[in-house]
């Protein structure tokens, strides 16, 4: 009996550690799964913060204010479990939230500080705090819960964090002397040098990819030119006012190799959006029928691509499409000419609250100041936003050589435009809300479609009158600066943007931005008369501004400039060259000689920032030199000014132009329990 009772007992204590074996066993199956499924929402969290803010979506907006509930969007109940295949997940709460983490006693709630993995550029970071959960009411445990918390970090810096940026190999060998005061970056090979007699004066950093002057390590490279011919090298000299310092070590500190290609792209997976199978290939195809990178690159200048022969918008990779300054433009001015003679339609819209762009919005309110009177006339000078004739044509002797026998010329007065716009905006609370500071001016006729001598034209914008630009503030108060964009050639005639403006209580320049196919310096006395003169007929003038003792003699354009050129090809005989970085800005008149000019001869000035992201698709003629030239009657194409100057505006670490590209890093952080 007494051993009956013993293993009783035993078998009773044996059932019992059996049974709360089984119950810790199949709680801690619960809470493992509550551990996935709040993991797993914690991923879909990250996925979707990650697309929306490289969507471009409002930081304030990209958030939610717990508890939730349920609710639309970013944390929508729909959109639970979306990385979680095999796991039941019937029975189970989900709680998930986003909180902004504002930095207190900042305009924009961020705070400012190195980008990681960039060459020292200065960014903004924003904070995040994630949080989810999972929870199940057992029957047996009670309830389960499991919290996983996430501190998420988003950085932005504008693309304009260099004097002179390129996506390709970058060339400077100048004919004239000069410097270049502000970082130097390449996401290829760097190849600076100059001709006898001439300086190029280095004053910051140089960082390159793959070669520096013909060899991968910066201290041995000679060569410093892609097309092999031996230059002089740079002065490498922080302080071009002084002495220059011992040059091999100086070298030594300036020039440095990067370790991984900078993403001039806002982290667009350029390979994958052209791989085979991509639903984008119709997207990013050319005018020769070929998939090709540089619509891509170029995005940021286009309109969105359209079939050729429908017309219905192409299916594109979103981030792209976010990246395009046609679709953020707070103005949005169209020029088309759509029969042989007939005149040009122009229209005016911009960006609506909903995101969308309407291409025709504000017709009204610009109906008596974008052109009055005929198109195929001069309209008021005084007051029109488009000065002229709209698509007159002029020469430009760089294309006339590659065969273009035009450039349909749409004029826009910077000036005019500043008093229309604060006019228009006191009466339409729509484009007051939704004006951003970009303004996006594009002849999109088809040249072809007219036929005749038609096919062998461009389509230009010139901007004229531009000394001040238009100032207006964001609801925070920071300025939104100003920013001209075009899928056209763009001409900038005159001093741009040199007129200061008070930031923060800092006298400087408004932040400013010039983006279009090709770029090119008209000096102030041009007009369009002179591009059926002889180069030496063409002569670049002194700004009236330039009179003052502090303004360079010549020409000064204050912005950051974003283009593209034609790249050298060293496989075709004769080599194509692109003229280097200094002529990026591209020149059509004589800035050497005029006998008009102070001491020191004209100058081109550039204070801000220079890149070239792509290749110019419409303005392709190469870089010729300043000889003569047998294919426009032995003319020149233009004669360089004494010296150019490219200066890095610092200003732009703090105050972009408006709708800046941006280079973005994501940090998913620190895990917590809540």
């Amino acid at each position: 009996m007494i051993v009956i009772l013993i293993l009783s007992f035993a078998a009773a204590g044996v059932l019992s550690y059996s049974l709360t074996t089984y119950r810790n066993s199949r709680r801690q199956i619960l809470l493992d799964q509550a551990k996935i499924i709040a993991d797993s929402e914690m991923e879909n969290l990250y996925f979707q913060w990650n697309e929306l803010i490289r969507r471009k979506t409002p930081i304030a907006t990209v958030q939610s204010t717990p508890p939730l509930g349920g609710g639309s969007g970013l944390l929508a109940t729909t959109n639970t479990f979306p990385f979680l295949t095999t796991l039941s997940t019937s029975g189970w709460t989900i709680y998930r939230s986003l909180t902004w983490n504002q930095i207190p006693g900042t305009p924009d709630g961020s705070a400012t500080g190195i980008m990681p993995g960039t060459v020292n550029q200065l960014g903004k970071n924003f904070y995040f705090t994630a949080k989810t959960s999972a929870t199940i009411a057992s029957p047996l445990f009670g309830t389960i819960t499991y919290h996983s918390g996430r501190h998420f970090q988003y950085t932005s810096t504008s693309l304009f964090q260099f004097a002179v940026f390129y996506q390709g190999d970058l060339e400077m060998a100048p004919g004239s002397n000069m410097q270049i005061l502000g970082p130097i970056a390449t996401n290829a090979s760097a190849y600076l040098g100059t001709l006898p007699g001439i300086t190029l004066t280095l004053a910051s950093s140089v960082y390159y990819f793959q070669n520096y002057n013909g060899a991968s390590d910066p201290l041995t490279g000679e060569t410093d030119a892609l097309t092999g011919t031996g230059y002089n090298d740079p002065i490498y000299n922080p302080n071009p006012s002084g002495a220059a310092p011992s040059q091999a070590a100086e070298r030594a500190l300036q020039v440095s190799k990067l370790s991984s290609q900078a993403n001039f792209v806002g982290d667009v997976n350029v390979t994958n959006d052209l791989a085979a199978g991509s639903p984008y290939l119709a997207a990013y195809t050319n005018q020769n029928g070929q998939v090709d990178a540089n619509e891509i690159f170029r995005a940021v200048i286009a309109p969105p691509p359209t079939d050729p022969i429908t017309h219905a918008l192409l299916t594109e990779d979103p981030l792209v499409a976010a990246s395009r300054m046609y679709n953020a433009a707070g103005i949005l001015i169209t020029v088309e000419q759509t029969t042989s003679g007939g005149a040009p339609t122009i229209h005016v819209g911009g960006l609506q609250s909903d995101g969308s762009i309407n291409t025709t919005a504000y017709d009204t309110d610009f109906a008596t100041t974008i052109h009055t009177g005929a198109t195929t006339a001069p309209g008021n000078a005084a007051s029109d936003i488009i000065s002229g004739v709209v698509r007159s044509q002029i020469v430009d002797p760089r294309e006339e050589l590659n065969g273009k026998t035009a450039v349909n010329l749409t004029t826009i007065d910077v000036a005019n435009l500043k008093n229309a716009l604060t006019t228009a905006m006191a009466g339409d609370t729509n484009l007051a809300a939704n004006y951003n500071g970009v303004v996006y001016v594009y002849d999109k006729t088809n040249n072809t479609n007219l036929g005749g001598a038609a096919t062998t034209t461009l389509n230009g914008v010139r901007i004229i009158n531009a000394t001040a630009t238009p100032t207006y503030n964001d609801p925070s108060g920071n300025p939104l600066g100003f920013t001209l964009v075009s899928d056209n050639g763009v001409y900038v005639q005159g001093d741009y943007n040199t007129a200061q403006v008070t930031i923060g209580g800092v006298q400087q320049s408004n932040p400013s931005g010039i983006m279009g196919d090709a770029v090119t310096a008209l000096s102030e006395g041009w007009n369009p008369a002179h591009s059926g003169l002889t180069y030496d007929q063409r002569q670049a003038t002194q700004s009236t501004q330039g009179l003052a003792a502090n303004h360079p003699p010549g020409m000064e354009i204050d912005a950051a400039i974003l283009t593209g050129n034609t790249p050298t090809n060293t496989t075709v005989t004769p080599n194509i060259k692109s003229g280097g970085a200094q002529n990026l800005v591209r020149l059509m008149e004589d800035w050497y000689t005029p006998t008009t000019t102070p001491a020191g001869g004209l100058q081109l000035t550039v204070n801000g920032s220079m890149g070239q992201l792509f290749s110019s698709k419409y303005f392709q003629g190469p870089w010729v030199g300043t000889g003569t030239m047998p294919g426009i009657g032995n003319d020149r194409v233009y004669y360089q000014p004494h010296a150019r100057n490219f200066n890095y505006d610092l200003h732009f670490q703090s105050h972009t132009p408006a709708g800046s590209p941006v280079v973005t890093k994501f940090h998913k952080g620190d895990f917590f329990f809540w």
